[in-house]
């Protein structure tokens, strides 16, 4: 009843665990038999390994463990006794308990996990060990992973498209499932994805992050340039769609960030944790006021484009870029 989950790829961590919390618990009792663990010290993970059997069905516990294994702030080290009893603990965990260790790793970084570790070693022996390794473009496993989403979404796509959809958007794989959910909507009745369809409705991830960088650093005049080269493929409300979503959750991270941790902002927001502290490192000089006037003025900038109050609809954008 034991797994650990560790690797690059989070967005297929995050599956496997929803795949696992829809076969393990009653959606009765998800509120209180599927539980969620930061990193949790001696004590609080045996208290975990010890818990009770209980009347109401199965538990999954799921358990971030990063700090077990990275020399991080806060670094958790266990001591050889404490290893024994967590071994010991292990080996008797209730029937109707389910653990799942997850250690996410950071995207394009050269950080791994010491397998030579005593708690790797313990891991390996009493759970079901799961690597999830980060894809590379050039490798034949993303194109098959892309033709299977393609094959669920009941999409058509050629091996020729698929690769073009890697170039375009990369390896991270949440994107590249959340540009096929578009695709399926825009092309709507048509089943098949060609490349014209890629490159008029998918924009560039690295394009959009540039768009929204720029204007966290203020830097106004290499944003409108952005944005008119976006302009270029893309309808002028569908990047000021992104841009809204964008804040919107940057935003709300800012302001959480005060009383919650990356971990529960992560949780909250459903992102994963090293995408939230990231966030949070590009926001850490940047005002809350300063966030909620640039989304206030995209809202009104898409307030006067639908209304028709100018007659240049990507005007009112690029003054609310340059507001």
């Amino acid at each position: 009843m034991l797994y650990f989950f560790y690797g690059q790829e989070d967005f297929l961590i995050e599956l496997e665990l929803q795949k696992l919390k829809a076969k393990i618990v009653d959606k009765a009792f998800i509120s209180t038999n599927y539980r969620h663990y930061e990193n949790p010290k001696y004590q609080e993970l045996i208290d975990i390994l010890r818990s009770p059997s209980l009347m109401f069905g199965n538990v999954l516990a799921v358990v971030n463990c990063e700090k077990y294994f990275f020399d991080t702030k806060g670094k958790i080290s266990f001591e050889d006794k404490e290893l024994k009893e967590i071994e010991h603990c292990m080996q008797s965990v209730g029937e109707t308990l389910h653990i799942v260790f997850v250690c996410k790793i950071e995207r394009e970084t050269t950080k791994k996990i010491d397998t030579r570790r005593k708690l790797f070693k313990i891991f390996s022996k009493y759970a079901q060990v799961t690597e999830f390794p980060e894809f590379k473009s050039y490798q034949k496993e993303l194109s098959s992973w892309i033709l299977k989403q393609v094959k669920s979404k009941d999409l058509i796509m050629s091996s020729d498209a698929v690769q073009f959809l890697i170039e375009r958007l990369g390896t991270n794989l949440r994107t590249v499932n959340n540009e096929l959910d578009k695709l399926k909507l825009a092309i709507y009745p048509s089943k098949s994805v060609k490349k014209e369809d890629i490159t008029n409705i998918c924009t560039s991830t690295d394009d959009i992050f540039a768009l929204t960088d720029y204007l966290l650093k203020g830097q106004k005049d290499l944003a409108l340039l952005e944005f008119r080269k976006l302009c270029i493929n893309k309808h002028y409300l569908e990047i000021l769609a992104v841009l809204q979503t964008n804040f919107t959750k940057l935003t709300s991270i800012k302001i959480e960030s005060a009383t919650l941790s990356p971990f529960e902002i992560a949780s909250r927001n459903h992102l994963p944790e090293f995408i939230v502290k990231k966030h949070l490192e590009k926001l850490r000089t940047v005002p809350v006021d300063r966030l909620i006037k640039i989304r206030k003025n995209l809202l009104e900038a898409e307030y006067r484009v639908k209304t028709g109050e100018m007659a240049f609809y990507e005007l009112p954008v690029e003054m609310a870029l340059l507001d």
